[in-house]
């Protein structure tokens, strides 16, 4: 007679998870790589715009009441497509993947689908960009990127619901650190993928185009000696640019790779998804017909800790939102690091929030999910505030690099930022899910996701007018991000509920249905 292995269900099956969490790798890897070279690409284009005689630039120098527009601000705005479609859309597939039937679950179709064609849509970004007529190549690359993005909106909120259908309520802030981790590593991938590019081309015998990879450059995209700052000719003796394809190839490869594990994955355990026991479709198709934002099922108290949380989590991702697209940049320009070495700095704050992953979800299960959040946005506005006070007192060298003491205080804000953000993003999704319970996991996911991207609009836009304002002084965005980070905190004091709550016997019967 065989034995069957039961597994406790008050504890996390990691390795489940960190295979669920192959899908997130997979989006956090090409979002990394995108958010990390196309603002590089953008700045070289529109700064040649505004340097020129463009109709454009002509307009801008002729009104004065113009002068609030700058290259950073625009970058920043196209940045935030990924957002705006994020607000459209996002919340729309989450709803419709909770109601999704087919032989693959509610959510992989749309993951299936939609991955690979953003791929590809993902490897002609630099493609465009290398076209010299400015005008056509930055018409081809804004179609691209809108292409891209859209698709990206119709997958994420199901590759982020895989982890809540297979995870009880009370194990989710582990789950999710599990989660995060993965992400962690798929962003860890992109920060070093440059690097891993530039080598492979290079054994493939393109000297020439591995070499521009890692060559510093100036404002357009132009490559410089790092030494003088004078431009670097090719043959014909025209300017040499950077590009970046092979970059983009190698992620998107990698990225697809991921989703093909997270395929074969759920193909062998589909059974184990908790949401697709019979009786809970039948009871979440019931309610899903009836819902409505206004007539959600909590009670007054949880609503407004929803809405209070929705609010803290806008304040907070006005402040995350805006580095993202910014730091290539402000390592480029301020640090004077060419692009595929800025990403290796990120990397770093990905390995410090990777490693304090599953420590961070035991500490929102142990001191309180809403608590952890707290310290970890308390560390974020010491450390930002700490590197802007140094890097505006501490003066630079003489040959105009970066004081090693400036250094030493970016390189800590980074180590500890990633350890407190992490704090903070482990524990914010299973808080506001919490509240909403398992009938709701894809429309209350698409409700933190409303918020986050909302910020994310309005983030990245309100940061770089801030920078043009500062005379494109990138420094400032630490500035812009304390303030943010420290107002989400005191509004995230006021909320009460999104705990985690006792395993049903319900769910302990459905966590008994998914033991190996």
């Amino acid at each position: 007679m065989s034995k069957t292995k039961t597994q406790d269900p008050n504890k996390l099956n990691y390795g489940r998870t960190a295979l669920i969490g192959f899908g997130f790798m997979g989006c956090m890897l090409l979002w990394s790589v995108y958010n990390s070279f196309v603002p590089v690409i953008l700045r070289g284009k529109l700064t040649e715009v505004f340097a020129g005689d463009s109709a454009f630039a002509q307009f801008i120098s002729t009104h004065s009441w113009m002068s609030w527009v700058s290259v950073a601000l625009i970058v920043n705005a196209i940045m935030t497509i990924d957002n705006v479609f994020g607000v459209i859309f996002q919340p729309h597939f989450g709803k419709r993947s909770d109601r999704t039937h087919s032989k693959y679950g509610k959510r992989m179709p749309y993951i299936l689908i939609c991955m690979p064609i953003c791929a590809v849509f993902f490897c002609f970004v630099p493609v465009a960009a290398t076209i010299r007529s400015v005008g056509l190549s930055i018409l081809l690359m804004m179609t691209v990127i809108i292409c891209f993005n859209f698709l990206m909106s119709v997958w994420r909120s199901p590759v982020v619901s895989l982890m809540p259908d297979f995870t009880p309520s009370a194990l989710q802030s582990d789950a999710n650190a599990v989660i995060n981790i993965m992400g962690g590593i798929g962003q860890m991938v992109g920060f070093v993928v440059g690097s891993i590019a530039a080598a492979l081309v290079g054994v493939l015998g393109l000297t020439e185009m591995s070499e521009a990879l890692k060559a510093a450059t100036n404002d357009l995209g132009q490559i410089v000696d790092k030494d003088t700052g004078a431009l670097i000719l090719d043959a014909a003796g025209e300017p040499r640019y950077v590009n970046y394809t092979p970059v983009f190839v190698v992620t998107a490869v990698i990225a697809v790779l991921c989703i093909v594990v997270l395929f074969f994955f759920y193909k062998k355990n589909s059974q184990y998804d908790l949401s697709a026991h019979a009786e809970m479709l039948a009871a979440e198709d019931k309610k899903q017909e009836k819902i409505k934002i206004k007539t959600l099922p909590i009670s007054k108290g949880e609503k407004r800790s929803l809405i209070i949380m929705l609010a803290a989590l806008f304040l907070i991702n006005n402040a995350t939102e805006a580095i993202v697209p910014n730091f290539t940049n402000f390592a480029n320009t301020t640090l004077k690091v060419p692009p595929i070495y800025s990403t290796l700095m990120m990397a770093v704050f990905a390995v410090s929030l990777a490693a304090f992953g599953i420590p961070a979800g035991i500490m929102g299960r142990k001191l309180g999910r809403k608590k952890t959040i707290m310290i970890g946005l308390g560390a974020i506005v010491a450390m930002f505030a700490v590197y802007l006070t140094i890097s505006q007192l501490v003066k630079p060298n003489e040959d105009g690099s970066v004081n090693k003491f400036t250094w030493v205080a970016l390189w800590v804000a980074l180590l500890v930022g990633g350890a407190a953000v992490g704090c903070v993003n482990i524990n914010t999704l299973p808080l506001v899910l919490t509240i909403g319970g398992r009938e709701y996991v894809g429309t209350f996911t698409g409700y933190y996701y409303t918020a986050t991207m909302s910020a994310s609009v309005t983030g990245p836009i309100l940061c770089g007018l801030v920078i043009g304002l500062f005379k494109e002084d990138y420094n400032f965005m630490f500035l812009f991000c304390a303030i943010f980070f420290a107002l989400g905190l005191l509004v995230i004091t006021q909320v009460k509920h999104g705990e985690s709550y006792e395993i049903t016997d319900e769910e302990i019967k459905l966590a008994q249905m998914a033991d190996d």
